[in-house]
């Protein structure tokens, strides 16, 4: 497989990274995407560029803050929470290189928002003969969200984050026994602008990583992969409708970089909703295809929300779990 040959040529990178001068620190090339932090906007085809009138889109735009009128204080943690595959981890490494577990949470109010979110977090083994290796990936970042609006209405949002991690290595090679730990520290800034085109709807853009870089020990420094999203959002009633077009601008790596996403919402009640959704490469193609569903319950001050993808690879089926608590002060 590809992306396990590749694998290979980062541990191989590693083990002889110790020779005196700086090269690129052995990771994923979408080592620094991510995730939002709502299973609401995941269930939707992790769509949220224009999201209207919430919070959960913050990380696909910040500006969505700019529209938010309620000022009550909320706070939303998210998990990974279960994938059923017969393929292992480290083949699902392309397409969700989190751990399963406690990911991420955000506090917002009004216009603003602190959070704290696992951008990659993994470990990878491999065994041969009696040479074999570990190695173990982990970046997160704390960020700080923004917005304003101007008189004509057009919100500019700002995500400044800081970023840190380690890389962890141990193994035998040749009979001798390697072990090596790095840590790294770097920051990012995003850019979005949210504008009201008609009652109800919404266009949005975000210019993701405009300035972004990550300082790994004995490396050089990594350049955060350029990305923009762009889409729009349609909220009427108990209805939402949304769709992105996200485009990222790897470093390295052979990895889909463009996709299209939509997704809809109906509340049934004013505490019940389902969201359904789809993420596909620009280039449809039917085997690539993400599919997304999910739901919300709200009581009180209280929200939960579930959402499901499942889409192929390698002609096996993979179904992942995600699930959300917000609650509101």
């Amino acid at each position: 497989m590809k992306f396990l040959k590749f694998l290979f040529i980062i541990a191989v990178i590693f083990l002889v990274s110790s020779d005196g001068f700086a090269k690129k620190a052995p990771i994923l090339p979408n080592a620094y995407d991510g995730c939002g932090v709502s299973a609401r906007s995941l269930a939707m085809g992790r769509t949220g560029v224009a999201m209207p009138g919430s919070y959960e889109g913050i990380f696909y735009n910040p500006a969505t803050l700019g529209f938010n009128e309620d000022g009550s204080v909320q706070i939303e943690a998210f998990v990974f929470a279960l994938r059923n595959t017969a393929l292992d981890d480290v083949e699902c490494l392309p397409y969700n290189n989190i751990k399963r577990g406690f990911n991420s949470f955000v506090i917002a109010q009004n216009r603003g928002a602190i959070s704290w979110r696992t951008l990659s977090s993994y470990n990878y083994s491999e065994k041969n003969g009696s040479d074999y290796f570990n190695m173990q990936e982990s970046v997160h970042a704390v960020t700080v969200s923004m917005a304003n609006v101007n008189d004509n209405g057009l919100s500019v949002g700002l995500n400044l984050s800081y970023l840190y991690g380690t890389i962890l290595y141990s193994g035998v090679a040749s009979g001798t026994p390697i072990a090596e730990a790095y840590s790294g520290n770097g920051f990012t800034m995003d850019i979005g602008l949210m504008y009201p085109l008609s009652n109800g709807l919404f266009f949005g853009a975000n210019f993701e990583n405009v300035v972004g870089f990550m300082w790994w020990d004995s490396y050089g420094h990594d350049q955060m992969p350029f990305g923009i999203r762009s889409g729009i959002g349609y909220a009427l009633g108990s209805f939402t409708f949304l769709a992105d077009y996200n485009k990222k601008f790897y470093r390295f790596g052979n990895l889909e970089d463009q996709f299209v996403s939509v997704g809809m919402e109906q509340y049934f009640s004013r505490y019940f909703a389902v969201r359904v959704g789809a993420q596909s490469p620009s280039k449809v193609h039917k085997e690539k295809i993400k599919y997304t569903y999910g739901a919300g319950i709200n009581l009180s001050h209280f929200s939960l929300s579930v959402a499901c993808e499942n889409f192929k690879t390698n002609e096996e089926n993979i179904v992942q779990y995600y699930t959300s608590l917000k609650i509101a002060f």
